[in-house]
């Protein structure tokens, strides 16, 4: 883009035109060369972009089609194909239209398309890191972990003839970390950085609702749960949406007012487990499995059945277990509900196959089922090695990590977990600038709109009266890292009005030629009128 400015002033000798300037966010009119040449030197890189039929569009509004003058558009561009998301209509403007395809000299582009992270344990995370390549390649890309401007991990993202490439860092989960993965690349520069930003984990809050069960508080510690229990007649419904995991343990029946909490509560994003009662409602039960897609119960057994079959790839306890166990002993139950859910993905079974415990994945969050009463009367299980992390993982899946980073596009929507008081405003800052955002303030959070606001990279802080809430992380699009250009010609294709050239020079010479024919005919069309004249005198004056 520097060069071609550069190349544009060096070449340009319409002094006594007028100029337009369209870029990606700015649209000048009414230039002199002068103020062309200043706007093309103090020409910056944006991180929107505009599709070539917005560009003719603004070219239309610009006065091109305006009669009784001369007009010529040109456009300067590497034509990605991200910018062409429709079929052009170069008829948009009257005025004929000029193309030049800039290339870059390096056509292979390594870069960082994307991350996310992994929880492998409570003290640790996995940081997943996603490297494309543009070609097949065979190479070894060195990557780098920085957390703020300290290098804290490096490794090697291997390619074997291939276009993609995973590597892995571990992070702690104890504090907040605001981090950057870099590469070292010889193509695009914009792409070899990602920026990211870890909030330290919160107490996790887990409430169960109906008997009160001592092996819970075991399990959900005070270090690191936010654990309370309640009756159903003691419950307190506004209580519901604060929380990440709910236990429905051994209600009799669910009562329509809890149901319907408990959708808005999924709906949210929550976790939901279920432990039925010995005297279970099946009629209530299984109203509550038909809103969460979760089956049907559809026969009460009253056998005694051992807890067999562990379902190790299930995500909920993949990482539980260094290898396959097959000499513990089996916990069981005298008693279980059958549920054959087509949606349901066991986790443990019994001795006869069907699910012990299950989840369902529902819109936002998970269904968990467990088919027995877990009272020591009815069932062992709480005894077994397997309850703690079962349950543990119940809580720990249902923590959902904030937003990592954000793509800058022409509107970005953040959404920041605070109450703010009725004459706060939250503002934004790096260290270099500071603006206070578009906000609609609501009683637990404050959404946040960066519109038509361009920024850099990197991280910037949200705070009110100079306190800091949040740090984000904001990442450019990475969709030109892929380097997809159209061809000139056929996106031409018969167009009349438009013409494509080989370099700026090419455009400039034959703009300056179509000058300097303008002129002559200037020239001979004065001097027509002049020998008219002479002639009409001549015939006036002198009788021939």
């Amino acid at each position: 883009m520097k060069s071609a400015a550069q190349k544009i002033i060096e070449n340009n000798n319409l002094q006594n035109s007028t100029f337009t300037l369209i870029t990606n966010d700015k649209n000048l009119i009414d230039l002199d060369a002068i103020a062309l040449k200043n706007e093309l030197i103090n020409l910056d890189y944006s991180p929107n972009k505009l599709d070539l039929n917005t560009v003719l569009l603004k070219a239309k509004s610009n006065k091109s089609n305006e009669l009784n003058t001369l007009n010529k558009i040109i456009l300067i561009s590497d034509f990605q194909n991200i910018n062409i998301e429709n079929k052009i209509d170069f008829t948009i403007v009257n005025s004929p239209i000029s193309l030049l395809q800039l290339t870059p000299k390096e056509t292979q582009n390594f870069f960082l398309d994307s991350i996310s992270l992994e929880r492998k344990s409570a003290t640790e995370t996995t940081l997943n890191v996603l490297v494309k390549s543009t070609q097949n390649a065979t190479s070894n890309i060195p990557v780098s972990l920085f957390e703020e401007k300290i290098l804290m991990g490096k490794t090697t993202a291997e390619f074997v003839d291939s276009k993609r490439s995973s590597v892995q860092f571990t992070l702690p989960n104890s504090k907040n970390f605001n981090g950057k993965i870099s590469l070292v690349d010889d193509g695009l520069e914009f792409d070899n950085d990602f920026f990211f930003s870890i909030s330290a984990p919160e107490k996790i809050n887990v409430l169960s609702i109906g008997n009160p069960a001592e092996f819970l508080q075991k399990i959900y510690t005070v270090h690191e749960f936010n654990f309370t229990t309640s009756t159903l007649s003691t419950l307190n419904y506004n209580k519901i949406n604060n929380q990440q995991l709910i236990i429905l343990n051994e209600l009799v029946d669910i009562p329509s007012e809890l149901l319907r909490n408990l959708i808005e509560f999924s709906e949210s994003g929550g976790n939901l487990a279920v432990i039925p009662s010995r005297n279970s409602d099946i009629d209530s039960y299984n109203r509550l499995l038909n809103a969460f897609q979760a089956g049907k119960i559809s026969a009460k057994i009253e056998n005694e059945h051992q807890i067999t079959s562990i379902n190790y790839e299930h995500p909920l306890i993949e990482d539980v277990f260094e290898k396959k166990v097959t000499n513990f002993q089996y916990p069981k139950t005298a008693l279980h509900y059958q549920n054959n859910s087509r949606n349901s993905s066991a986790i443990l079974k019994f001795d006869n196959n069907s699910p012990f415990i299950s989840s369902t994945k529902t819109k936002n969050g998970t269904f968990y089922w467990i088919s027995s009463p877990l009272n020591k009367e009815t069932s062992n299980f709480t005894q077994s090695p397997l309850v703690v992390p079962i349950f543990y993982n119940f809580a720990i899946n249902s923590l959902k990590t904030g937003q990592l980073y954000y793509t800058i596009s022409p509107e970005n929507n953040i959404e920041i977990k605070t109450s703010v008081g009725k004459d706060e405003v939250l503002k934004i800052s790096n260290e270099t600038n500071a603006f206070i955002p578009l906000q609609k303030i609501s009683p637990n959070k404050v959404e946040l709109t960066l519109s038509d606001i361009i920024l850099e990279n990197g991280f910037y802080d949200v705070s009110s009266n100079n306190k800091i809430l949040k740090t984000i992380a904001l990442n450019y699009n990475r969709e030109e890292s892929e380097a997809n250009y159209t061809d000139l010609k056929s996106l031409v294709g018969n167009a009349e009005n438009a013409t494509v050239y080989a370099s700026i020079d090419d455009l400039f010479n034959e703009i300056d030629n179509q000058q300097k024919i303008n002129w002559l005919f200037k020239w001979f069309l004065a001097f027509s009128v002049l020998f008219l004249l002479f002639e009409m005198l001549l015939l006036k004056y002198f009788k021939i």
